[in-house]
């Protein structure tokens, strides 16, 4: 789970407008699949709390920002305690992690995961509004990556792309996309850029309340696939020993090297108290995960306070 900044819907720009958002998100992952196979490696939970913001330099170019606190934990079902990953355990030889913080205790552990800021144009088409972005995300903290109830990747990513709206005349559709190609920090030498795009059609029962369904998807171009033998020790022998064969380095790391790639569905809404304040909310989940964990079910909710400008 990754979150980054990026520009806010408006057909209409002028300098010194502004906004304010702050938004909860939860989020529950259950199984994850790789190569086809189903591993059931139990749950986790996370709770994200993000503010974020953007201001209107003139008509067409806007900066933003966006900063989130995330507390997330793994939850086992057995007694023996699933498969929690401590870098602790006598199993460590080869290599020994250098990062001994253990998260993996059932209990929610939370830190700021990354900062984002960003720039993006505006263009006006007729029924089209564009919006070309760049934005950089870097680690607010130095949080552990090596957990199921790890908060990020601790990575700095520079996000490439464009939203855009579509209002067709005289109607009360609307359809929005943001579409964007990832750079990232590669861990070990590794290629984990990737895509993100979100998809939506909305339509206006009401001049303040509107209803979407989207679609998002996230598409790791490269990693390596967590069924992969570079994650086992030189001297293992086949089949290897689960964890007594994954002291390497490429294990410590594995959250941050595999090719995440997921689809989530879901619907959503937007209603407008005053010109000046907007809630919204989004409920999803998962529809196809590949080297991922699946999204049994998230919704987030979030208020949204506009300022004028000139």
């Amino acid at each position: 789970m990754s979150v980054f900044a990026s520009p806010a819907y408006s057909q209409e720009q002028k300098r010194g407008d502004a906004s304010l958002r702050l938004e909860y998100q939860f989020i529950r992952t259950g199984a994850f699949y790789s190569q086809g196979e189903k591993l059931d490696y139990w749950t986790t939970d996370t709770h994200v709390a993000m503010l974020s913001g953007d201001y209107a330099i003139n008509d067409r170019w806007t900066v933003y920002a966006a900063l989130p606190y995330v507390r997330k934990r793994f939850n086992s079902e057995v007694v023996w305690g699933g498969d929690p990953h401590n870098p602790n355990d006598p199993y460590w030889i080869d290599f020994v992690p250098p990062d001994k913080r253990f998260w993996d205790d059932g209990s929610y552990h939370g830190a700021f995961q990354d900062f984002s800021i960003g720039v993006s144009y505006r263009i006006q088409k007729g029924p089209w509004t564009l919006r070309p972005y760049i934005s950089y995300g870097v680690p607010a903290s130095d949080y552990p990556f090596f957990a199921k109830s790890a908060i990020g990747l601790n990575l700095w990513t520079i996000p490439v792309g464009m939203t855009f709206r579509f209002v067709p005349y005289f109607s009360d559709w609307h359809f929005d996309g943001n579409v964007a190609h990832v750079f990232s920090e590669k861990p070990l030498g590794v290629n984990v850029d990737y895509w993100l795009t979100h998809l939506s059609a909305g339509y206006w029962f009401k001049a303040n309340l509107s209803v979407n369904a989207f679609l998002g998807l996230k598409y790791v171009k490269g990693g390596v696939s967590l069924l992969s033998p570079v994650f086992i020790n030189e001297d293992a022998t086949f089949p290897p020993a689960y964890p007594d064969d994954f002291d390497t380095e490429q294990w410590w790391q594995h959250d941050r090297l595999i090719g995440n790639r997921n689809l989530n569905f879901g619907l959503g809404f937007d209603y407008f108290f005053s010109p000046e304040w907007k809630m919204s909310g989004t409920a999803f989940q998962s529809v196809w995960t590949e080297e991922s964990n699946e999204v049994d079910y998230a919704f987030t909710l979030g208020v949204s306070r506009f300022f004028g400008g000139e």
